[in-house]
């Protein structure tokens, strides 16, 4: 086994272009070096051929891709391999440690947005660089606040170097640090997070509410294609709105007879024709199911996230409270929502199309 003697990798593009990011990585570099980080970074790492870069990035614990927006991208906003061909080289060979059952995972990797990226790109963008970066919050840093992105970033790799320590730190800790933004209510989770964008990019989607109208009628059609395209399977656990349960929430709710349940009707016939426009060979990978308990939550499982929402008594499900988690390497709230979609699904019957 390659011993990793390397806390992170810090990987840039642009070596002889002043737009690039190398001067950012000197800095960063120099950053990490003084709080005690062993970081790997080819210009400053006495390296005379690239080829022994490769060997460096299995040797690291961590992996950081510092870029702008001057970085090449495809149409598809991937990096471009014919510019960074050493750069794709990289981020490809740690994401093949992610998958090939090492102790290295997917979330040992971020990237440190720059510049005018923002302006310039639509937010969720820098995770479509690579799969590697997929589904994950990721750093922002203007000119102004670089030392406070650098410590952000340094905060990042300690807590994932502890977690590397002792991966049994659940046992020892009942705390957790998945839940990354907090907001009063749905509609303001639906203004902030690009909810279609990092569904395309997930492979296994699952969601369990009322009427799940995040996953239907407010859902780009596009996006859910996109993903299943890619492979993508999706499930969806709807109330029965033939139940007594989504009487009983209509009453809850002050609402009039028959409102949630036209409602929810009316989501299901969205996923189905869906469903009934899907190539033949790709209909299996999109499920709809009812269910008939007490509605509990309101939460959609993405690859890395989980969007959860607790029905409140009395209280619409769209002016509750709303949680985006972020899945870690030990997960335990990730694990609590994804453990109360399976019992729920368990109890459910298929809807047949």
């Amino acid at each position: 086994m390659i011993k990793k003697d390397f806390d992170v990798f810090i990987a840039y593009h642009g070596s002889y272009d002043k737009n690039g990011t190398k001067s950012i990585c000197d800095r960063l570099y120099d950053y990490l070096k003084q709080n005690g980080i062993r970081p790997f970074y080819f210009p400053r790492s006495d390296k005379d051929t690239y080829k022994a870069n490769i060997i460096e990035v299995l040797r690291s614990k961590t992996f950081i891709l510092v870029s702008n927006e001057n970085i090449h991208v495809t149409q598809n906003n991937e990096i471009d391999v014919a510019h960074h061909y050493e750069l794709a080289t990289e981020i490809d060979a740690f994401y093949a440690l992610t998958q090939a059952g090492t102790d290295v995972h997917v979330l040992d990797s971020k990237v440190l947005v720059c510049g005018d990226y923002m302006d310039k790109r639509k937010k969720g963008q820098e995770a479509e660089l690579h799969g590697l970066f997929a589904n994950r919050t990721h750093f922002f840093m203007n000119n102004e606040d670089e030392e406070q992105s650098f410590a952000e970033v340094l905060k990042w790799i300690k807590e994932r170097l502890n977690l590397r320590k002792d991966s049994n730190v659940w046992q020892t800790s009942q705390t957790s640090t998945e839940v990354k933004q907090i907001f009063v209510k749905r509609s303001s989770m639906s203004q902030q997070i690009d909810l279609p964008n990092i569904l395309a990019h997930s492979k296994n989607i699952r969601a369990m509410g009322i009427s799940n109208s995040e996953l239907t009628s407010k859902m780009d059609p596009e996006a859910l294609q996109f993903a299943i395209d890619r492979g993508a399977t999706v499930e969806m656990l709807f109330l029965d709105p033939d139940s007594l349960y989504t009487a009983a929430r209509e009453k809850e709710e002050g609402l009039r007879d028959g409102r949630i349940r036209n409602i929810t009707l009316n989501n299901i016939d969205t996923a189905i024709d869906f469903k009934l426009r899907l190539p033949e060979n790709q209909r299996d990978n999109y499920k709809m199911y009812k269910y008939s308990k007490v509605p509990r939550m309101n939460v959609i499982l993405l690859d890395s996230y989980a969007i959860l929402q607790y029905y409140a008594n009395s209280e619409a499900g769209m002016r509750n409270p709303c949680f985006l988690i972020e899945k870690q390497e030990v997960s335990p709230l990730y694990d609590f929502c994804e453990e109360s979609y399976l019992k729920i699904k368990n109890v459910s019957t298929e809807i047949e199309v």
